[in-house]
């Protein structure tokens, strides 16, 4: 006649592998769940970045235009655009940024069409609550940060470049945002 029950060996072998597979299972979850907040966080990298894109786009667009439809200062115009071209050649995009912020102040007319009433800026004066003022409270107002805040430290890198210039041949370039080396978002991308 057979006992009915388990043997020791049976009941520890069958409360191993019960244990293995939820230690499994929590793990998994785990691994899932860290992985749906990093997709989370690469998706709110790429949406600021479209958004910085865009307003760099336009504010540069929009002051060539300007420049190139300017009528009563013409020489201080061409002049603008070779400064411009210039300091993009130096990599000076801090400075290029100051210049959507503030145009040439001699070309007093400009902007033609204002972004925001009463301000000469192409670029928005405010994102998420920071004013921009300059390159940096720019990369925080679209939260290029360490932390996707506007109090974040900065991890972005930004690059204007020229405009077109018909009497030097030099063309046009959009600008171009990355992340700086080293950092987490530059290693996740």
């Amino acid at each position: 006649m057979k006992n009915k029950g388990f043997t020791l060996i049976e009941l520890v072998v069958a409360c191993t592998l019960l244990l293995m597979l939820s230690t499994i299972a929590t793990t998994s979850t785990y691994n899932f769940v860290q992985a749906t907040a990093n997709l989370k966080g690469q998706y709110n990298n790429i949406q600021n970045i479209m958004a910085l894109h865009e307003a760099l786009v336009q504010a540069k667009m929009n002051y060539a235009t300007d420049l190139a439809l300017e009528s009563v200062n013409v020489n201080e115009a061409k002049t603008e655009i070779q400064h411009w071209n210039l300091l993009a050649q130096q990599h000076d995009s801090a400075d290029l940024i100051l210049r959507l912020i503030t145009p040439d102040p001699i070309l007093t007319d400009l902007p033609l069409a204002p972004l925001n009433p009463g301000s000469r800026s192409y670029l928005p004066t405010s994102h998420n609550g920071v004013q921009i003022t300059d390159m940096n409270s720019l990369l925080k107002a679209y939260q290029l940060t360490d932390n996707g805040t506007t109090t974040g430290n900065i991890v972005a890198t930004v690059s204007i470049g020229p405009m077109l210039d018909l009497t030097s041949g030099m063309r046009p370039m959009l600008p171009i945002i990355d992340w700086k080396s080293g950092t987490p978002q530059e290693i996740q991308f």
